[in-house]
């Protein structure tokens, strides 16, 4: 055994590893709810280990370059992932693709260093890992920011769904539901005896489909199982009340359904589930939600391993039912629902992998609560929004989502040896309101349209859509993504008109018109600031793959997350990352007051497991969070004690046989 594990094992250290993320929660906020004993499974873990007061996150705070960040050690400058999109130097200015494949990332991930010594890993549902990412293990999903996700696909914002995004069937005009038709009901077989019958065709309409659905129809069959009133819905594949997915009644889910659908490159299988959200008693108003329809297979590398995960609890469901909480498709206690149907089945999931699979590494995220944060983080602020009553509705969905997340840790730790794992709770970033605490600040603040009132970007209407777009020709800059401007440089971009020469002072000029800006009606200044690329190193910022000028905004700033300061704390908002490790090694209910980066988890996990350190790593070891921080030295120390034994043991041997040469 080398010396370096033998020295881990004398000083109890950890043998696996566990990093569970979650994307933007707050970390007062959760320190809050773990302080009032709602989050159980959090606070053990603080009793045994360690939370970090101020652990730091890179610029901008956004998912693919932070998550990325995480698992390799390597700052946004170094791993290449720099937003939330990636622009590809040599592309038009204005082209870019989503940060989700794992040929992106140009530093070694954790587990492909470990994988080095033979080190297996598991990984699930880890933003920019698409592709051929994990060299020895499992990985699940990664191709978006939830099971059945995919954000790999054209388009800067766009989604697609394995096999397609949720629906609402209604006989009222709702924003992107499908119309229905309520008839009498004729032809079924099997309908239960009923005063009243109606039926209602479903065509599916294949939302967000990563593959095309072949035209589908479902069946609804509406009766009256209690009198004349209409109560119950059968939804059918068939007009055969037999062959039901599920019997409902109003406001209550269905449980996990399950069918086979034709799609352009053959059949799949999915699961789903139902609720049928109103009816009236003569049928004239009806609404059925139907969830997204989550693939059973396809997900996976190995694909086997899909079948492994078959039956769990839960939905492996895309995130895109988010949006029919703000269309009014869902109620916030059904939102709650589904997200905890997500958090259910990632917990099965890892749980199931981690008992039946070898492994030394498992590493997961959790995207709740970022989607519930852009979708109503105003609403959790009393100083944003007055309604109190919607206020303290919200923050009941608040704290649900952490008691989810919370069960959905305890149900993973439940599969790991405490005495043999270290385990890391942490996000990518926080999030803050996006309207401060007046209505007034900030609001519609962009810097592309300051660069457009200083003539640097200049804009034409194309002729074939109407539509303004950028004149190249006449255009020195443009604003880029989240935080960057572009000087458009000739020789580097291919419309480019700026001489090399004159680089320089377009950046100057660029940082000037930034910090001059005050916002007219508060008299406050947004941007807090703003450095030439050659500047940037010292956020981490360098290379190809970033923009000519980065810049940083006041938190208060409108916008959740992406431009804010990383230490940006504002109304019920914070940017800072959580971390919170436990685990052999780790120091017992402590609160960790140094600053701690999210670059700096890979490089302490190296340290106490004695696993290599991924190349490109440039984080720091949190020696003030271990409780013995000399390792391997102090160790060292002890083994070399120990061996000072076996060698006067060994002399005493030999001279018993009165043999003196070496």
């Amino acid at each position: 055994m080398c010396l370096w594990l033998e020295a881990a094992r004398m000083a109890k250290r950890p043998s696996k590893v566990v990093i569970i993320g979650f994307d933007a929660p707050i970390v007062k906020t959760v320190r809050r709810y773990i302080k009032a004993g709602k989050l159980p499974n959090l606070a053990r873990l603080c009793r045994r280990g360690v939370w970090a007061n101020h652990c730091l996150v890179p610029h901008p705070t956004i998912t693919p370059p932070n998550w990325t960040s995480i698992v390799t050690g390597a700052w946004l400058g170094t791993h290449g992932v720099t937003c939330f999109n990636v622009h590809k130097p040599g592309d038009p200015l204005l082209k870019a693709h989503q940060g989700f494949f794992a040929e992106d990332v140009q530093a070694e991930f954790f587990w492909n260093a470990a994988a080095r010594e033979g080190k297996r890993a598991i990984v699930m549902n880890y933003p920019t890992t698409y592709g051929r990412s994990v060299k020895n293990g499992i990985l699940i999903a990664g191709a978006g920011l939830g099971p059945n996700e995919w954000r790999t696909v054209e388009g800067d914002w766009a989604i697609a769904c394995s096999a397609a995004a949720d629906t609402l069937f209604t006989t009222e005009p709702m924003a992107q539901a499908t119309a229905i038709e309520v008839r009498p009901a004729s032809r079924w077989r099997n309908a239960p005896a009923s005063a009243a019958m109606l039926e209602a065709e479903l065509p599916l309409p294949g939302r967000q489909a990563l593959v095309p659905l072949k035209p589908t129809t479902w069946h609804l069959l509406l009766v009256a199982s209690k009198g004349a009133k209409l109560d119950t819905a059968y939804v059918c594949p068939a007009k055969d009340a037999k062959t039901a997915f599920a019997r409902l009644e109003v406001g209550r889910w269905s449980g996990t359904c399950a069918a086979r659908l034709r799609t352009a490159k053959g059949t799949c299988e999915v699961v789903f589930r139902l609720r049928l959200t109103e009816l009236a008693a003569d049928g004239a108003k009806v609404k059925l939600y139907v969830t997204p329809l989550c693939q059973t297979s396809g997900w996976a590398t190995p694909a086997s391993t899909c079948g492994k995960l078959r039956g769990l609890p839960g939905l492996p469901i895309p995130n895109t039912f988010y949006p029919a909480h703000n269309l009014g498709w869902i109620d916030s206690a059904a939102l709650l629902d589904l997200i905890d149907a997500q958090n259910t089945w990632l917990g099965a999931a890892a749980s199931r992998l981690l008992n039946s699979e070898p492994w030394d590494i498992f590493v997961m995220h959790a995207h709740c609560p970022d989607h519930c944060y852009h979708a109503f983080l105003n609403k959790l602020d009393p100083d944003v929004y007055p309604d109190r009553k919607t206020v303290a509705e919200y923050r009941g969905v608040e704290l649900g989502f952490y008691q989810s997340l919370d069960r959905m840790v305890g149900t993973i730790l439940k599969a790991t040896d405490p005495g043999e794992t270290l385990v890391v709770i942490t996000s990518d970033h926080g999030a803050v309101p996006t309207a401060g605490r007046y209505e007034k600040d900030f609001k519609g603040f962009g810097v592309g349209e300051l660069l457009t009132k200083a003539g640097l970007t200049v804009h034409k209407k194309d002729r074939k859509t109407g539509k303004d777009v950028v004149d190249w020709p006449r255009t020195k800059a443009v604003a880029q993504r989240s935080v960057y401007v572009y000087v458009n440089l000739k020789g580097r971009d291919p419309e480019g008109i700026v001489k090399p020469a004159d680089y320089d002072a377009v950046c100057d000029e660029v940082i000037r018109i930034l910090y001059d800006y005050t916002d007219p009606r508060t008299g406050k200044k947004p941007i807090a600031f703003a450095l030439k690329k050659s500047d940037a190193r010292i956020i981490g910022l360098y290379g190809d793959y970033v923009g000519d000028v980065v810049y940083g905004v006041h938190p208060e700033v409108a916008g959740e997350h992406g431009r804010q300061l990383t230490t940006g704390d504002f109304g019920v908002g914070d940017m800072r990352g959580l971390l919170i490790l436990a685990g052999p090694g780790v120091k017992k209910g402590i609160e960790l007051d140094r600053t701690a980066w999210l670059t700096d988890i890979v490089p302490t996990a190296c340290y106490l497991t004695g696993f290599p350190v991924p190349a490109q790593t440039e984080g720091a070891v949190l020696y003030q969070a271990l409780s013995e921080p000399n390792l391997p030295g102090a160790a060292e120390a002890r083994l070399r004690k120990e061996l000072a034994k076996l060698d006067t043991v060994k002399s005493a041997e030999r001279s018993l046989t009165h043999t003196y040469e070496a």
